[in-house]
């Protein structure tokens, strides 16, 4: 769809980019995504169903059983599947690579990603709750305030993590984009190419993220409205009060987070696309500077 990939483009370049292609595109798009959109909004409303029951059993003080860590599991591996799908769909748009190609090299970026959201909560849930063994075990501060203390380090971790997870974008989005590129360049020679270009990255990933926010309150405010009927409901009934919502409601529920949960679905499909231009321009930027390099080095 794009034959003007690698320019030394500005954020505001790539941002804008993306939203063109994607907007003249759509239909193209659309026939090519849909069927793993509709894959995601099945799991991601199902997750959110498991929720509402998880939350449902807190209120009535109820032991969740292993069962339903089992069923998270599985939503997760489903997720995982589904979301190479759509990526492999979405770049099979971008690049000359057979699906087959753009499919397995999707479902290793996807794992990579699952991998480190794992070591980063892990390593930050770690720490918090060491944290709080320490503070209250040598009585250093109180409960809470061990409690907030602990927080205050998680969110930092998973910040700092965050922020050492960006270069991967650039990486990633190259390993897809080249067929030749080796899977320990995520990690090596392309990931070092994005911390030089860290800033870049971690501006585009603000904009578009303030983009996703305002987007996703408009589009979930139906469901958000929704779903705390519910609780409202459920909290009534356990005082003592009659169901008040209509027998119809649950097959509302379903039907809106479907609804919201496959729009939410083509804001990945952007984030794809602004990826693929983020990895044009910086491609584009380091060719520059080895042009220049090599002018110099001629005339030394």
């Amino acid at each position: 769809m794009e034959n003007n990939l690698f320019k030394s483009r500005s954020i505001y370049g790539c941002v804008k980019a993306a939203f063109n292609l994607m907007n003249l595109n759509i239909l193209k798009i659309f026939k090519k995504t849909w069927m793993p959109a509709i894959a995601l909004a099945v799991i991601f409303t199902l997750y959110i169903l498991g929720c509402k029951n998880v939350m449902f059993a807190n209120l009535c003080g109820q032991k969740l059983s292993y069962w339903i860590l089992l069923a998270f599991v599985l939503i997760v591996i489903c997720e995982t599947l589904a979301e190479s799908w759509l990526m492999s769909r979405t770049y099979t748009l971008l690049n000359t690579n057979s699906f087959k190609n753009n499919l397995r090299r999707s479902l290793s970026v996807t794992l990579l990603k699952l991998f480190v959201a794992i070591v980063i909560f892990t390593i930050a849930f770690f720490c918090g709750g060491t944290a709080i063994a320490i503070l209250v075990s040598k009585h250093l501060c109180s409960p809470d305030k061990a409690v907030s203390i602990s927080m205050i380090i998680e969110f930092a971790i998973i910040t700092i993590g965050f922020i050492f997870t960006l270069p991967f974008i650039f990486s990633t989005t190259k390993y897809i984009m080249e067929k030749n590129t080796e899977v320990i360049n995520i990690f090596s020679k392309d990931y070092h190419t994005g911390i030089k270009h860290l800033g870049f990255i971690l501006i585009g990933q603000i904009i578009t993220t303030l983009c996703y926010i305002l987007i996703m309150l408009v589009i979930a405010l139906p469901l958000m409205i929704i779903f705390h009927a519910y609780l409202t409901n459920q909290m009534g009934i356990m005082n003592g009060d009659s169901d008040g919502t209509p027998s119809y409601f649950i097959f509302l529920m379903v039907s809106v987070s479907l609804l919201t949960t496959f729009l939410y679905t083509y804001i990945f499909v952007y984030f794809y696309i602004f990826s693929y231009y983020i990895y044009g321009a910086i491609t584009q930027q380091e060719k520059e500077k080895a042009d220049i390099k090599m002018k110099i080095d001629k005339y030394e």
